[in-house]
């Protein structure tokens, strides 16, 4: 079992979706770039998604992408454990966003696979 919000974690996630045939088309021909930053742990990964394939690597917050999504870790324990949604989180403010709102929402079945398939996976909190 690997410990949430982890390169390990992230690296599963993306063998996770990268084989998932729902992620797949829900995600086919969408190129992005997000990162996701634990503001109160100082880590953030890069989630970097060309024709639905998916990559992660550990970044620095400031790395250039079209979304970035900042939170302590307890807001993204919430969502990992899926107490509340992705929305909700933001909505509230307990997650931060940053970038192109239009573009983020059509893309929201693809975030909406990628949280399910994260919240399934084994992992520590």
């Amino acid at each position: 079992m690997v410990q949430y919000f982890s390169k390990e974690f992230f690296d599963e996630l993306a063998n996770a979706l990268n084989t998932d045939a729902e992620w797949l088309k829900k995600s086919s021909g969408s190129n992005f770039k997000s990162i996701i930053t634990i503001t109160d742990h100082s880590k953030s990964f890069l989630l970097d998604v060309v024709g639905g394939k998916i990559a992660v690597s550990e970044v620095a917050p400031d790395v250039p992408a079209d979304f970035k999504f900042d939170g302590p870790y307890d807001a993204w324990i919430i969502l990992g454990k899926g107490e509340k949604d992705f929305q909700s989180l933001v909505m509230a403010g307990k997650v931060k966003f940053r970038g192109s709102m239009p573009k983020v929402m059509g893309l929201m079945p693809a975030w909406n696979r990628l949280i399910k398939v994260a919240q399934q996976l084994p992992k520590e909190f």
